[in-house]
């Protein structure tokens, strides 16, 4: 962080430690490749953890996701389908931040991949009857963009609402 964002996480005096976000990066490349997606996700999530958020990770290109809409592909026929336990760590995040690469305008296979499978899950109901994603948060970026303020920003359910503008990656490599 710059030090306009590490005084600002200081001085805050909101209580994010019951927050929960996941970052889903949707690179190509797996790890440990360099990953400018990668890269942007480090500062909000450098920007979350200051002000107390408890922050999980996932790169998804690492991870065999099964293609199709039904919540677990294995009982359609997929062999190796790793979604149904990523999915439980995407339900425990209060905050979801899929990033993505884009590609002649448009995201990655593997982002389309993980919105897909986001999407055979948004049937399923929690414990009040509401849609599984009911009171959640969600937010999609790319390194494209150059900036990291559009993942440092975040809503807290009901209860409060900031926000936080990271500098520009002023066209460096955000990863090094």
């Amino acid at each position: 962080m710059n030090e306009d964002q590490q005084q600002l996480c200081s001085e805050s005096t909101w209580d994010f430690s019951d927050v929960r976000a996941l970052f889903v990066t949707a690179r190509f490349q797996p790890s440990p490749g360099v990953s400018n997606t990668k890269g942007l996700a480090r500062i909000a999530i450098e920007i979350m953890e200051g002000n107390g958020v408890s922050v999980d990770t996932i790169r998804a290109v690492d991870h065999d996701i099964a293609a199709g809409v039904y919540p677990d592909m294995r009982d359609h026929g997929a062999a190796g389908h790793e979604w149904p336990a990523l999915f439980e760590r995407v339900m425990a995040a209060d905050i979801l931040v899929l990033m993505t690469p884009i590609w002649l305008g448009q995201i990655s296979s593997v982002c389309a991949r993980v919105i897909e499978r986001l999407y055979g899950n948004s049937s399923q109901l929690n414990e009040h009857g509401q849609y599984a994603y009911y009171a959640r948060s969600a937010v999609a970026s790319s390194p494209a963009t150059r900036t990291a303020s559009n993942i440092a920003r975040w809503r807290c359910s009901t209860r409060c609402s900031t926000s936080a503008t990271p500098s520009t990656a002023g066209g460096r490599r955000l990863d090094r």
